[in-house]
C-alpha cells in the first residue's frame, strides 16, 4: 500500500489526466503507463519533475540536432510527426531541446533495427503524449535514470514500450518471461546530451529524495550542467566548483554537501540563469 501522501498525489494526478490524449491508447498501455510513471516515486520527485531546474535543462535549453541524421530524413520525420518542434522554432538552428534530441537518438537506433516511421510515431506517442499533470513519461523517466538508477527501454513486437531496471530485466530474462523485443540502454542516450556528466558518481547526499532542493543539487552534480557553483559554508568561507568531479579530491567539502552543512549554494547555470539553494 502507498503511504497516505503518495495516495493523495496519485489521486490528484489521475484527476488531472488529459483524457483526450489517452483515447488512442489501449487499456493495457494506460494501466502500465500509470504503474510505470507513479511507481514508488516520492512527492518531492514529482515536484522536481516540473520545477525550474528540470524544465530549464530539458525543455528550455535548445541546440541544433545532436545526432547523425541527414536534413532530408529529419525533415521527413518532422512531416510525419515522428519529431516535433514548436512553430516558433521552425527554421532556427537551435530548435531542439534535450528531450527531443534524446528521442531523435533513440528513434535513429530503432530505425536501424527496421522500425517503420508509423511505428516510431506510435512509440513516441506512448512516451510523450501520456501525461500526468504537466509532465510526460519521457521526461519523468529521463530524470529518474539520472537521479536514481539506469533502466532499459524495451519495445515489444506490438511496438508497445516499457521500462525495466537492470535487475528486474535480468530476472525476467533468466525466467524466460520476456518474448521477442528490442532493448535500448536508455542511459546511453541521456549521457550524450550531458557530455561532461558524472552520472556514475555517488555523491552521497543524505535523504536526497525527501527534498526538492537536494534533488536539484544532485541533478546538477550528476549532469555537470552548470558553469560554476559557489558554495558558502557555515563559517562564511566560499568555495568555487567548475566541475562536480572536483569533489572527488575534496572530501571535506563533499562531506559538508552530503550533510547539508552549508549556508547557501549559488549555481550559475548559464549567462542568464542562476539557481540558489539555502542550507
Amino acid at each position: 500500500m502507498l503511504p497516505i501522501g503518495k495516495i493523495h498525489i496519485f489521486a490528484q494526478n489521475i484527476k488531472d489526466m488529459n483524457i483526450d490524449k489517452l483515447k488512442g491508447f489501449s487499456p493495457k498501455i494506460n494501466k502500465r503507463a500509470i504503474e510505470e510513471l507513479v511507481g514508488n516515486a516520492p512527492i518531492s520527485f514529482f515536484e522536481f519533475s516540473d520545477n525550474d531546474v528540470s524544465n530549464h535543462s530539458l525543455i528550455y535549453t535548445k541546440t541544433g540536432v545532436t545526432s547523425s541524421i541527414s536534413a532530408r530524413a529529419l525533415n521527413r520525420w518532422i512531416e510525419q510527426g515522428v519529431v516535433i518542434i514548436n512553430d516558433a522554432d521552425k527554421g532556427k538552428i537551435r530548435r531542439f531541446n534535450r528531450l527531443e534530441n534524446i528521442w531523435i537518438k533513440i528513434a535513429i537506433e530503432l530505425r536501424n533495427f527496421g522500425v517503420s516511421l508509423s511505428n516510431l510515431k506510435y512509440i513516441r506517442k506512448q512516451l510523450f503524449d501520456y501525461r500526468v499533470g504537466d509532465f510526460n513519461m519521457f521526461k519523468f523517466k529521463i530524470l529518474k535514470n539520472i537521479l536514481y538508477a539506469p533502466e532499459y527501454l524495451v519495445v515489444n513486437e506490438e511496438k508497445e514500450i516499457g521500462f525495466y531496471s537492470y535487475k528486474n530485466y535480468s530476472e525476467k530474462v533468466l525466467k524466460g518471461f520476456l518474448f521477442s523485443h528490442l532493448n535500448i540502454r536508455f542511459i546511453d542516450y541521456i549521457c550524450e546530451e550531458f557530455p561532461d556528466n558524472n552520472l556514475n558518481t555517488n555523491f552521497g547526499i543524505k535523504n536526497f529524495d525527501d527534498d526538492v532542493d537536494k534533488l536539484s543539487l544532485l541533478f546538477y552534480l550528476k549532469t555537470n550542467d552548470f558553469q560554476e557553483m559557489r558554495i558558502t559554508l557555515s563559517d562564511g568561507d566560499t568555495r568555487l566548483l567548475t566541475n562536480s568531479s572536483e569533489l572527488k579530491n575534496n572530501k571535506s567539502l563533499l562531506e559538508n554537501i552530503q550533510n547539508w552543512n552549508f549556508k547557501n549554494i549559488q549555481i550559475k547555470v548559464d549567462d542568464e540563469s542562476v539557481y540558489r539553494i539555502e542550507g
